[in-house]
């Protein structure tokens, strides 16, 4: 079979007929052409799934001279087309003049349909360079933004952008006040995309990829690097915002002056709920608990995120169960889960706070064992929801199920293991299924 011979002049011939040939109709200028248009959009469809590309590539050089505009499938047949001939070349000058015309087919053919979108359209471009030019940092960088500000894959696009910032500082094509920035450029738009699961675990990784520069991360070089710009820009409250997010991330950066600083003015300048937790937390750390818990509660009223206050109300729930509130840290695990019902931090809280509540139960039924019952719903519905809780829930389980009724409780008290039963017993309510104790 004669191979294919492509180059960069028959490519642009190729994306030059298509310009021109676009306002000649969609299946051609003539009816000669729209005949040729036809046949080859139907044969050349079998001739890609045969991967036959040498007659494919006929098939769509045809096309793209008669009838550029016909079908958006020939621009995905010619992107195919040049991938499979970038991967036998060996070549580079001619492989990149393949890989050239598979980024022009991408941007005709969105120029041309509208389709894909514009970010999908980047999106791909991005992944195709990181393939085939990997040391094109900043091209794929671009790409990844016009992706992710188009609302495609958006915390997929700003991870990649993060990996590439990595690699960039650790070349060292980036200084580490460029990388910095970029970080905080990337952190800022993320915190714009709406607040679901998939978008806190990209954010999770992107914060992973900056922490694994350790020496960009040490408090020491964030307090001489932010202290000055905090000093000449007191009331910008982008810079607040940035600082005061760094250095609550940082070891030991919460105790220093600087953090105080700017939790403090953060607060005077917008007193919302962000910067309300923000001084709760600086009150904690510095052991003033009576304030850190009046603006942890300023914090939750004023949100309006449910995820968010839902965040707030575990915070102040776990510190109200340390302390020995149960019935304060339950309601607030309660009104969490009410918040966000797939919060399993929640129904651990919850599990534990019932947990606790089972030892003054003693004038309730089976001396108010069958709480445990409900303790261990909790554990499972925990982990069911957030498989990270997986091993301290099964932990949970095995050790509060030890507490279950004994078999003869059970018979006794006629009732039948596997049935249906609803608790309500010194504040724990539910319904339940009946279950013997594990052997201890």
């Amino acid at each position: 079979m004669k191979t294919i011979k492509f180059t960069l002049s028959t490519a642009i011939l190729i994306l030059a007929l298509a310009t021109s040939a676009s306002a000649q109709g969609k299946y051609g200028a003539n009816a000669k052409d729209s005949v040729t248009c036809i046949q080859n959009l139907n044969f050349i469809k079998e001739e890609m799934k045969t991967e036959n590309y040498q007659v494919a590539y006929t098939m769509y050089s045809e096309i793209m001279r008669v009838c550029p505009t016909a079908s958006q499938n020939t621009y995905l047949y010619g992107i195919n087309i040049m991938k499979h001939l970038a991967g036998k070349e060996n070549d580079q000058v001619q492989k990149q003049k393949y890989v050239d015309t598979i980024l022009m087919l991408y941007d005709r053919r969105f120029e041309i349909f509208g389709k894909p979108s514009k970010g999908e359209t980047a999106f791909r471009k991005a992944g195709d360079l990181m393939d085939y030019r990997p040391a094109e940092h900043s091209e794929i960088i671009k790409e990844y933004e016009i992706a992710a500000k188009n609302n495609y894959k958006s915390t997929d696009a700003y991870v990649q952008i993060m990996q590439q910032v990595k690699i960039m500082y650790e070349k060292k094509l980036l200084d580490g006040d460029a990388t910095i920035a970029k970080y905080e450029s990337i952190i800022k738009e993320m915190e714009n995309l709406p607040t679901q699961s998939d978008n806190d675990e990209a954010r999770k990784t992107v914060e992973g990829l900056f922490l694994s520069m350790p020496e960009l991360n040490s408090c020491e070089n964030l307090i001489a690097m932010y202290t000055p710009k905090f000093q000449a820009n007191p009331e910008d409250m982008d810079l607040i915002r940035a600082i005061r997010y760094r250095l609550s991330t940082a070891d030991s950066c919460r105790e220093t002056q600087l953090f105080s600083d700017v939790v403090e003015a953060g607060y005077r300048l917008e007193p919302n709920a962000e910067s309300a937790f923000q001084l709760a937390q600086l009150f904690l750390i510095k052991g003033d608990k009576e304030k850190g818990m009046s603006y942890m509660n300023e914090a939750i009223e004023q949100e309006t995120d449910k995820l968010q206050k839902s965040k707030y109300q575990l915070q102040v729930a776990n510190v109200h169960f340390g302390e020995g509130r149960t019935s304060q840290a339950l309601s607030l695990a309660i009104q969490a889960i009410q918040a966000n019902p797939n919060s399993g931090e929640a129904y651990m809280i919850r599990a534990n706070c019932y947990a606790r509540m089972a030892s003054n139960a003693s004038n309730c039924d089976l001396g108010g064992r069958p709480i445990f019952w409900i303790v261990v719903d909790m554990f499972q519905k925990a982990k069911s929801l957030d498989s990270s809780l997986a091993s301290s829930a099964n932990s949970a389980i095995a050790n509060y199920s030890r507490y279950f009724p004994s078999y003869q409780d059970i018979f006794l008290n006629e009732f039948t293991e596997g049935q249906s039963y609803t608790v309500n017993c010194n504040g724990v309510s539910g319904t339940t299924t009946i279950r013997r104790a594990t052997e201890k």
